[in-house]
C-alpha cells in the first residue's frame, strides 16, 4: 500500500505530534476542567469535540482556505477575537462558579455529577465547548499550516495528505486523553471537597483567562 507518508518521515511526525499534544494548552486545561468538576464522561465529551473539530482544519487546510485566512489580517483578526474570546468566556464563567461555591452549603456536593451517573442531558455542551474551543485556536491552525505541510509531496492529493496526517494527529490525541482521563477518574472522589473544588474552577479559570490573552496577542 502506498502511503502518502512512510518510513523516517512518518515516524518524525509521530515524534512532533506527541511533542505538540502533551504541551500543556487550551485543550488540556479544559479537558482537566471537565474531568475534575464533572466526571471522566464529561472529559470524554471534550475530546471527542476537539478530535471531531480536527477535520474542520483538515478541510480548510486542504481547499487552502486556511491559507487564504492566515495570510489576511483582518480574517487572522477576527479568528483571533472570537477564539480568544470563547476562551475569556470559559474563564469567567468558571470564576464566578468557584465565587458561587463559596457559602454553598456542604451537602451541595451531592449535585456534583459523579463519574457513574449520565451526563447524557449536558453531553452536547462538553463536545460544543471541545469542538469550539479547538476550531477558534489559532494554535491548531499554525500546526496544519506550518508544521503539516512538511511532510507533504507532490506525489499525492493534497486533501488526502492532510487528511491521513490529521488521523495520526487524532490517533495520538486519543491516547494521551486517554490517559488523562484515567488519571482523573482514579483521583477525582478524593477532590469533590467544596474547598478544593473552588481552587480547581478559580486555577482552571485563570488558566483559561492567561491562555485567551495568549492567544489574543499572538
Amino acid at each position: 500500500m502506498n502511503l502518502p507518508i512512510s518510513g523516517n518521515e512518518l515516524y518524525s511526525f509521530i515524534i512532533v505530534m506527541i511533542l505538540m499534544i502533551i504541551t500543556p494548552g487550551v485543550n488540556q486545561i479544559l479537558v482537566l476542567q471537565s474531568g475534575l468538576n464533572f466526571g471522566h464522561k464529561a472529559a470524554m465529551y471534550n475530546v471527542v469535540g476537539i478530535t471531531s473539530s480536527m477535520f474542520v482544519h483538515t478541510l480548510l487546510s486542504g481547499l487552502g482556505i486556511s491559507i487564504i485566512i492566515m495570510k489576511s489580517p483582518g480574517l487572522l483578526s477576527l479568528f483571533k477575537v472570537l477564539g480568544s474570546g470563547y476562551l475569556m468566556y470559559l474563564a469567567i464563567t468558571s470564576i464566578i462558579s468557584a465565587y458561587q461555591l463559596r457559602n454553598a452549603p456542604a451537602d451541595i456536593i451531592n449535585e456534583i455529577p459523579v463519574d457513574n451517573e449520565p451526563v447524557a442531558e449536558i453531553s452536547r455542551d462538553f463536545f460544543t465547548k471541545g469542538f469550539t474551543t479547538n476550531v477558534l485556536n489559532i494554535q491548531t491552525s499554525l500546526i496544519f499550516l506550518s508544521i503539516f505541510p512538511q511532510y507533504m509531496n507532490l506525489d499525492h492529493g493534497l486533501f488526502i495528505q492532510s487528511l491521513y496526517l490529521t488521523l495520526i494527529f487524532i490517533g495520538l490525541m486519543l491516547v494521551w486523553y486517554s490517559i488523562i482521563i484515567v488519571l482523573i477518574f482514579r483521583i477525582r472522589h478524593y477532590l469533590l471537597d467544596l474547598s478544593i473544588q473552588r481552587r480547581i474552577k478559580t486555577g482552571t479559570g485563570f488558566l483559561l483567562f492567561v491562555m485567551s490573552i495568549r492567544m489574543l496577542l499572538k
